[in-house]
């Protein structure tokens, strides 16, 4: 389906005349524009993208369709002055709609009224070459993280894990990092988001390295967990209950199995070897322009899973005091199963 055709459908389920985007990831996916300080203002008919005039020139040549407007400071004028031309009464915001634009809206245009709704829904289901960059994103990051390998030894300290590493992505064509790196060794890999600090790794210690590279804006997601010599027998077997986790959600994963099924089938796996309450968080996310977008793998999400959507695959178990195991992989669901887009070894590494 055309973008053109998805903005009419979404605008129509959701009950309004036009939809105002302020979040660069949708503003992004909408009009192909990939500078910054920009807006659409989408309605049934036309299409408006809405900047300042660093960005005219670029979002005349990015863009297909759109009329351009150099907002000159006066972005509420120029949204009011559409507003009226098309006689629009009910505009569709998304939920990071601040309170300044809605008091300057209200302002300008009456009794307009405003309606949140959640755009991100048209980014769930994936072209092919949206796959395909999150693809080479992916690509990037088992690259980069084979780089670091020969690095991870006792005596390097956690941050000096992450600089090689986004180093190693960078050199590879990495646009930048999906988020903070984590590196957390020790009894600090106990904590799922344990951004990297000067702590100074030891032998005997478990290291859990998450990470993501970016390509054409499109993200990846990867977490492996790596071992310094010889680590307690513990964390060996809680590594192998969380590989086997792993293997078996993406065994199953598939088109037409609920968000919520997939993760309680993860839960019941870790539920059956004693360990589901350490396992603190969803199972996995949908990635793409954001590293963090919907669907999601977790109890709350009763979406319906779609071919050509990209999620993440992350189980984990975190006991503090000891250390903590998390496995992760960008996946894309097929016809009738997933492909595994981070293709590095998930196999138990003792270095």
């Amino acid at each position: 389906m055309l973008k053109s055709e998805k903005i009419k459908d979404f605008l129509n389920d959701n009950n309004v005349d036009a939809i105002f985007i302020q979040k660069d990831e949708n503003c992004r996916y909408l009009s192909e524009f990939t500078g910054s300080d920009s807006y659409l203002f989408l309605t049934k008919e036309n299409k408006y993208l809405i900047t300042d005039s660093r960005y005219t020139e670029q979002a005349e040549s990015e863009t297909t369709n759109f009329e351009i407007i150099n907002h000159k400071g006066q972005i509420g004028k120029v949204i009011a002055n559409i507003v009226k031309s098309e006689h629009i009464s009910k505009i569709g915001v998304e939920r990071n709609f601040t309170y300044r634009f809605y008091m300057m809206f209200k302002e300008l245009m009456g009794n307009v009224i405003f309606s949140f709704c959640s755009p991100e829904v048209l980014r769930i289901i994936k072209t092919e070459e949206e796959i395909a960059c999150v693809r080479e994103a992916c690509r990037i990051s088992d690259v980069g993280f084979e780089k670091t390998i020969p690095f991870i030894k006792a005596g390097k300290t956690e941050a000096q894990l992450r600089s090689i590493l986004e180093c190693a992505m960078l050199e590879e064509g990495s646009e930048g990092k999906s988020f903070d790196t984590i590196v957390a060794s020790g009894i600090r890999s106990a904590m799922p988001h344990g951004i990297a600090t000067e702590k100074v790794i030891n032998e005997g210690e478990i290291i859990t390295f998450d990470f993501g590279a970016i390509y054409k804006g499109y993200h990846s997601d990867i977490t492996r967990t790596v071992a310094i010599g010889n680590v307690p027998e513990k964390l060996k077997k809680i590594y192998n209950i969380i590989f086997n986790c792993v293997e078996q959600v993406e065994n199953i994963l598939k088109p037409g199995l609920k968000a919520s099924y997939v993760d309680e089938i993860a839960r019941e796996i870790l539920r059956k070897e004693g360990m589901e309450e350490y396992f603190t968080h969803a199972l996995g996310h949908g990635v793409g322009l954001e590293v963090h977008e919907p669907p999601v793998l977790s109890p709350r999400d009763s979406s319906v899973l779609q071919k050509n959507t990209v999620v993440t695959v992350e189980p984990g178990i975190y006991i503090s005091g000891l250390g903590g195991v998390r496995i992760e992989d960008t996946t894309v669901l097929t016809e009738d199963g997933i492909s595994v887009l981070t293709k590095y070894s998930k196999k138990f590494l003792t270095l």
